[in-house]
């Protein structure tokens, strides 16, 4: 059974470390990233609220994404676990199809935009790994 490696919008009081080894004998570690400060209500019961007006906001913390993943700590490796975790193999294969068809003529031009989206995201979380891993010295690969 796969499970996917990517928890997404966790919250935090301290920002998480970028790299966070876990120890385990395993060289497995977390990719923390798209860490940012938010606008939070904690309500009398303990239950947290994000928000945007500054006047309803009780304080800030991190929201943060995190992604688990196996040795080998590379910029390969992570831009990898990253990407199936975000577009797994079926969806990938989807978004293709429907391009190339719309590129046939068979679907209306529109339809590649979903692609063309991907596209985007993927170079974006390249130069993201890529920056991250360059700032700790963590190799492109083995």
């Amino acid at each position: 059974m796969e499970r996917n490696a990517l928890t997404t919008g966790l919250l935090a009081k301290e920002t998480p470390a970028v790299i966070d080894n876990l120890n385990n004998g395993q060289g497995t570690f977390l990719y923390n990233h798209n860490i940012t400060t938010v606008l939070v209500k904690e309500d009398e019961h303990g239950g947290i609220e994000i928000v945007t007006d500054e006047k309803e906001a009780t304080g800030t913390m991190v929201q943060y994404d995190s992604l688990r993943v196996e040795y080998p700590k590379t910029a390969d490796n992570i831009f990898g676990t990253l990407l199936t975790a975000k577009y797994p193999a079926k969806t990938e294969s989807k978004l293709v199809n429907e391009y190339q068809s719309a590129e046939l003529g068979l679907l209306p031009e529109d339809a590649k935009i979903p692609y063309q989206e991907f596209l985007k995201d993927r170079l974006a979380i390249r130069a993201m790994v890529d920056a991250d891993c360059e700032t700790y010295n963590i190799p492109t690969d083995l």
